[in-house]
């Protein structure tokens, strides 16, 4: 592959914060260019991006469309042979996106490759990529039972951990906000489904991306980082966004499960794993006193969390977009 045509696509929406030291490292990089879609940014998103990328190729939406809809747009005006779709709260260097690059050439049949990606906070135990959202993975992961991944493989969940050993290898699916994309397998298969405003659009184009007979690789020589949350600009509520689990229960009544049985049988697994984090936060509240606040607050987000799924309907609809 030519190193010359790597396009980054980013999404802004209010990233003031983050979007420079996102995009100072990639610009006036020889191979790689930047494609920044903004979705109306009511910040200072637009003046950042001027001073840290004045070689940006700058597209701006007048209302916030959300991610997949924005990434589309971008898309269509990247000229690289491979699409880096990058979040504003993501990092990696310039090295590590050619060297991403170069393992389409190796190997054809890679259609995706993500780095490792590291949380700086370091409280999230998971990896961005893991097995497909069945009902196996979902159990395995919200149980606890995937700690024992390591010795059983059987047991991997939905997320990989970070407590495990990890070397480059094929998954079922990467995090969105750091992946890559044979931009002829984007197009054949026609980029982001516009399906939700934000959150599993990556999982299922990349379920789309092995039907279609491409693999999946995850890359243990290429890294980067993600501030988890830093992407969706200043928050309206202090209440936590459940689109997350939302989104992912309605991805597995589309793509995965065969009846109404299934549906259930998946939500009551995600539910039994999501009410059971929050009784343990609840519980090590009283255990540290110093962090009680923060312990209750996450608490109450994962009984949000609960709730926001539980009033999912488990029926199953005929979806054709």
């Amino acid at each position: 592959m030519d190193e010359s045509q790597v396009s980054v696509i980013i999404v802004t929406y209010n990233s003031e914060a983050v979007i420079g030291d996102c995009v100072r490292p990639l610009s006036r990089q020889d191979g790689i260019e930047l494609v920044v879609l903004d979705n109306a940014s009511a910040d200072g998103t637009l003046a950042v991006l001027a001073e840290a990328a004045p070689d940006a190729v700058i597209v701006r939406n007048e209302e916030n469309v959300g991610f997949a809809r924005g990434v589309n747009r971008a898309a269509c005006h990247a000229r690289g042979r491979a699409l880096l779709l990058l979040n504003p709260d993501a990092r990696i260097s310039p090295r590590d996106v050619l060297a991403l690059a170069a393992i389409f050439d190796k190997s054809p049949d890679v259609g995706i490759v993500a780095p490792t990606l590291s949380q700086p906070a370091g409280r999230l135990e998971i990896r961005e990529g893991g097995r497909r959202p069945d009902a196996v993975s979902v159990f395995n992961h919200f149980s606890g039972l995937s700690r024992l991944s390591h010795k059983h493989p059987r047991l991997e969940g939905l997320y990989l951990l970070h407590t495990h050993d990890f070397a480059t290898r094929e998954l079922d699916w990467v995090s969105g906000a750091c992946m890559m994309v044979r931009k002829q397998t984007w197009d054949e298969l026609g980029g982001l489904t516009e399906r939700w405003f934000m959150y599993a659009e990556d999982l299922e184009f990349c379920l789309r991306t092995r039907q279609y007979g491409k693999r999946i690789v995850m890359s243990a020589e290429q890294t980067g980082t993600h501030v988890v949350g830093g992407s969706t600009g200043a928050a309206a509520t202090t209440r936590p966004n459940p689109a997350w689990v939302i989104n992912l229960y309605d991805l597995y009544k589309w793509k995965l499960a065969r009846n109404r049985i299934h549906s259930v049988l998946w939500k009551i697994s995600v539910v039994a794993g999501l009410l059971s984090r929050s009784v343990a936060f609840y519980v090590k509240s009283f255990g540290a006193p110093e962090r009680s606040v923060l312990w209750r607050s996450e608490s109450r987000k994962f009984l949000w969390y609960t709730r926001s799924l539980l009033a999912q309907s488990s029926r199953i609809d005929e979806a054709t977009t």
